[in-house]
């Protein structure tokens, strides 16, 4: 009985250590990422938007910025549904992309390019805060920009400086001649996304998936350019009704609309 409690306390020991080991619990979780990706794709739908997606671009080839794209849970998915597009993936917090590393390196996606900074309004560098969840995990996916951090938040944050760029910039420099997607999940600097791509968004007219409610004032310009809000059901497409309320909102131009498989608008 002593051995067996001895081993006990060990196995209690070890396992309080391994809980508290950043490191492991980062490769568990991009592991999990590439496993509901994989082998759980047609199960779990991860974000209602994707079946949409060869639809809503109409194209086999579509060039997509997944802006915040943590460890790839979304690009990962349409990595897969759109073989021959380019993925333009972009994650500040070194401890997650490099989970998105190994998200891309395990499901060999060949088509997504990962790119270590924020996009947002600014080209530099800029703190972001970290959120330590039970005191002592850093959870990347709930980091923000200290531009756009709520003054309000009390929750005890780990600091780190990241490097910042902008869409226009970057399209730029990689001489990028069509856009037809821009995903943004940037836990509350969307506008500044926007904001930072406004030339691209005006010349290039890509759809825009923001996880935004479709009233926020910072939007207005993307309505006076032609731009219409969609939510989805994961089956249609539909206007924004009255009262409704979603978090994700699907911009689409009103010159592209045309293009849409009439199938799927409400």
């Amino acid at each position: 009985m002593r051995d067996m409690k001895s081993t006990n306390t060990l196995l209690k020991r070890w396992a309080k250590l391994v809980l508290r080991n950043d490191d492991l619990v980062f490769l568990v979780k991009a592991a999990k990422v590439a496993f509901d990706a994989s082998i759980l794709s047609k199960l779990k739908i991860y974000d209602r938007i994707i079946p949409l997606l060869p639809a809503i671009l109409d194209k086999p080839d579509p060039v997509i910025f997944d802006v915040g794209a943590n460890m790839g849970q979304f690009a990962s998915r349409i990595s897969r549904e759109f073989t021959e597009g380019q993925i333009y993936s972009f994650e500040p917090v070194h401890t997650t992309a490099l989970g998105l590393h190994r998200v891309k390196r395990w499901l060999h996606l060949g088509n997504v390019s990962i790119f270590e900074e924020a996009l947002c309004d600014l080209i530099g560098t800029e703190p972001i805060h970290i959120p330590l969840l039970k005191g002592t995990f850093r959870d990347g996916a709930l980091a923000v920009l200290e531009g756009s951090k709520n003054p309000h938040g009390n929750v005890r944050c780990h600091i780190e400086t990241v490097r910042t760029n902008t869409i226009d910039a970057f399209v730029f420099a990689h001489q990028i001649n069509g856009v037809d997607l821009i995903k943004v999940d940037t836990e509350g600097a969307e506008d500044r996304v926007v904001k930072g791509g406004m030339k691209t968004i005006e010349h290039l007219l890509p759809t825009l998936y923001l996880e935004a409610p479709f009233a926020q004032p910072w939007l207005r310009p993307l309505y006076d350019l032609g731009y219409r809000p969609f939510y989805n059901d994961g089956k249609q497409l539909h206007a924004p009704r009255t009262g409704e309320r979603q978090n994700d909102v699907l911009l689409i131009h009103q010159t592209n609309l045309t293009k849409i498989c009439r199938g799927i608008l409400a």
